[in-house]
C-alpha cells in the first residue's frame, strides 16, 4: 500500500524525492487516496514508531506514537483502550515530574540486557507464562502451577542440561524468530490496487468507496481524524465530567444512515485541548 501510494509522484516527476511528494501529497484533493495516506503515514506509522520506542527503550517516541494513534480508540469500538489511555494520562499528571521521568524509563526490561531488544511487562510475562506452561502437564492443578512457578529457574537449567547431555535441539524455545515471506502476497496485492485504480488519484470516475466496490464508504471517513479528535477530547471531558453516550465513527453510508444521530457536537472552550 505504501508503495502504490507513492508511486503515481513516482511516474509523474522527473526527478522525484521526499520533499517533492510532501508537496504533491498537499496539492492533492481526492478523498479516498487522502484518506489512505492518512491511514498508513499517519496511524500505521505511529505503529511502527511505538514498537521502536519499546525496543530501543526511547520514552519520548514512545510517548508521542501513543499520542499520534490515541483517536483510533475514540473513533471506533474499544471502549477499554480510551479508558486506560485517560487513567494513564491522569495518573502521570499527577505524579511528581521525577518519577514520572522513572516509570518511564523503567517500563520496558531488556532481558538480554541487549539495547535494542527492550520489551514491555505484558509480553515479558506471556513468555514467562509460556516458560511455565512447558513444565506442567496438559491440564495442570493448583499444586502443578505453584511448584513450577517456584522452580521455574532451577528446572529450565536442569532441563537445558539434560538436553545438552543427550544432544537434542530443543527447536520450539531456541529457534530463531523468522518472518513468513510475504513477496509474493505483497506483489499480488499491488497488481490488484492498480488494477482496480484503488488509490490512484488520477484515474477517472472516482468513487469514495471501498476496494471491492460493494459499498459507498461513510461521509464521516472524509474528515476521520478531525472527528476522531473531537471524539477524544468530548470523551476525556466527559469521563472527568459527566457519562453520555457515544457513537464510533461508521465506515460505509449505511451504517451512517442506521445511526442518524451518530453526529458529533463541536466540543466547547471549556474542554481542555488534549491533542
Amino acid at each position: 500500500m505504501t508503495s502504490e501510494l507513492m508511486w503515481p509522484y513516482v511516474i509523474s516527476d522527473e526527478n522525484p524525492s521526499v520533499e517533492g511528494y510532501l508537496k504533491w501529497v498537499q496539492s492533492q484533493t481526492d478523498l479516498l487516496f487522502r484518506l489512505k495516506y492518512e491511514q498508513i503515514f499517519l496511524y500505521l506509522q505511529a505503529i511502527i514508531n511505538f514498537r521502536t520506542g519499546v525496543r530501543f527503550n526511547r520514552s519520548s517516541l514512545r510517548l508521542a506514537a501513543r499520542r499520534t494513534f490515541s483517536p483510533i480508540w475514540s473513533a471506533r469500538r474499544h471502549p477499554i483502550y480510551r479508558l486506560i489511555e485517560v487513567a494513564d494520562e491522569e495518573q502521570m499528571l499527577r505524579l511528581k515530574p521525577e518519577i514520572n521521568h522513572l516509570i518511564q524509563e523503567r517500563i520496558v526490561t531488556s532481558r538480554s540486557e541487549l539495547l535494542n531488544q527492550h520489551q514491555g511487562h505484558d509480553a515479558i510475562l506471556e513468555e514467562i507464562n509460556k516458560a511455565l506452561k512447558s513444565l506442567i502437564p496438559p491440564t495442570p492443578s493448583q499444586w502443578h502451577w505453584e511448584i513450577a512457578a517456584r522452580n521455574c529457574t532451577k528446572f529450565l537449567k536442569l532441563r537445558t542440561n539434560f538436553f545438552n547431555v543427550i544432544g537434542y535441539s530443543d527447536n520450539e524455545s531456541h529457534k530463531p524468530r523468522t518472518r513468513p515471506s510475504f513477496n509474493a502476497e505483497s506483489r499480488r496485492f499491488r497488481t490488484h490496487l492498480r488494477k482496480t485504480q484503488f488509490i490512484n488519484p488520477n484515474a477517472s470516475n472516482r468513487m469514495f468507496q471501498n476496494i471491492s466496490g460493494e459499498s459507498i464508504l461513510s461521509e464521516e471517513l472524509k474528515n476521520f481524524t478531525e472527528i476522531a479528535h473531537r471524539k477524544r477530547i468530548e470523551f476525556i471531558g466527559e469521563k472527568l465530567n459527566k457519562k453520555t453516550s457515544w457513537h464510533p465513527i461508521p465506515i460505509i453510508s449505511a451504517t451512517q444512515i442506521q445511526n442518524p444521530n451518530a453526529e458529533i457536537p463541536n466540543p466547547k472552550s471549556q474542554i481542555p485541548n488534549y491533542n
